[in-house]
């Protein structure tokens, strides 16, 4: 799991007035509240106090408040305004503060930068360009996956899987003739991604009927950051469905997916169902592979694998996740959990590239690749 990112945290409808929502995220928890203005904000949600959950505490103005000595935290910076127990007044202690994270509500989601970059360094987040113009029709899905989620990453990106996993777009293998043909990565600063031409049956849903039938259609996919994805299936000239997936790793081992599809034919209400039931199917052939691959996690070396050369964008996938371990924002999992039950942590929020005197520590990362060079060094 990596810091850095914009990350969804839920949908803006299940963000409320008044009252606080818990989340977890990259295996830590987080408060997201709204303010007296109706902005969303999102924090740290351990109270530096005694560690209780501000997430079940209450919203007051533009604070959460802390269920079990009344702490008060603002959004905006994580500043603690008021201490109860110390009276009118009172002299706030320095530490006392949370890390506070920027939030921006895009899409129908809340999304939430967890990561300690400065604004003008920060990822983007993906760009949708169909959304809010006209002859394009949203449809919406959310999923939870018992896996990893760069394992689903990988799903999303494989070219070769559709004609096996998929009967509505492949053979089984049945045609002797099928292959992947040699691939075009296109080359993104924040990720890959390539578009083939093979040949699908025809759509099965009766809705769908005058989309296309059997013959040859065009689709790929690619990834922007080490979540989410784009997903484009060209029936024709005419007949398409652009999807982006936005995930959330709540840990290692479980996501959460929300998942916006545009079409641009059938804009009929009546094909919002079908379109969903579709959508649905093809997630849960993917979700039955995927939850069963071994080891659940990208092996460390690619002599594990037999890779091929339909495999040309998972490697490169690979090579910019080891690029962002490199850069130190990769979450070091296994010391993370080894110390849980000990210690609380925080994942880094920009104030700690200014502000000192923070009372959690940040997640344990594993070290910048320059930080290995210089201790080598040191060493020698």
């Amino acid at each position: 799991m990596f810091i850095n990112f914009w990350y969804p945290a839920c949908e803006a409808d299940e963000l409320v007035a008044d009252k606080p929502l818990h989340v977890k995220m990259l295996g830590l928890e987080f408060a997201l509240f709204r303010d007296s203005k109706g902005v969303a904000h999102c924090v740290s949600n351990v109270c530096v106090h005694r560690g209780a959950s501000l997430a079940h505490g209450k919203v007051k103005g533009d604070c959460i408040e802390c269920p079990y000595h009344g702490w008060q935290f603002r959004g905006d910076d994580g500043s603690c305004t008021k201490i109860p127990s110390l009276g009118n007044d009172a002299k706030i202690p320095a530490r006392a503060k949370i890390d506070s994270y920027p939030v921006q509500e895009k899409y129908g989601l809340v999304f939430c930068f967890l990561g300690d970059l400065p604004e003008t360094e920060r990822p983007p987040l993906m760009d949708i360009p169909e959304w809010g113009k006209e002859g394009w029709k949203i449809t919406r899905v959310v999923n939870q996956w018992q896996a990893n989620y760069l394992r689903s990453q990988e799903n999303t990106l494989d070219p070769a899987h559709t004609e096996f996993v998929h009967p509505s777009m492949g053979y089984q293998g049945g045609r002797e003739d099928y292959n992947v043909p040699d691939l075009e990565v296109i080359e993104r600063e924040w990720g890959v991604g390539t578009m083939t031409k093979f040949v699908s049956p025809d759509l099965p849903s009766s809705a769908m009927k005058g989309v296309k039938g059997e013959g040859q259609m065009e689709a790929g996919a690619g990834n922007h950051g080490p979540a989410h994805a784009w997903t484009y299936l060209h029936f024709s000239k005419f007949a398409m469905a652009h999807q982006y997936s936005f995930k959330l790793p709540i840990s290692q081992n479980e996501f959460k997916s929300f998942f916006v599809q545009f079409r641009n034919f059938k804009l009929e209400d009546a094909v919002d169902a079908p379109m969903l039931e579709r959508t649905k199917a093809v997630g849960e052939q993917d979700r039955v592979v995927v939850e069963r691959i071994e080891p659940r996690l990208i092996p460390e070396s690619s002599t594990e694998e037999v890779l091929v050369k339909a495999d040309l964008v998972i490697t490169r996938y690979r090579e910019m996740l080891q690029m962002w371990e490199d850069k130190g924002w990769r979450i070091d999992v296994e010391k993370l959990n080894a110390l849980k039950d000990k210690k609380a942590f925080a994942i880094p929020s920009p104030a700690r590239r200014t502000q000192k005197g923070w009372a959690l520590d940040p997640v344990p990362l594993i070290p910048a690749k320059d930080a290995h060079l210089a201790n080598r060094q040191a060493a020698e």
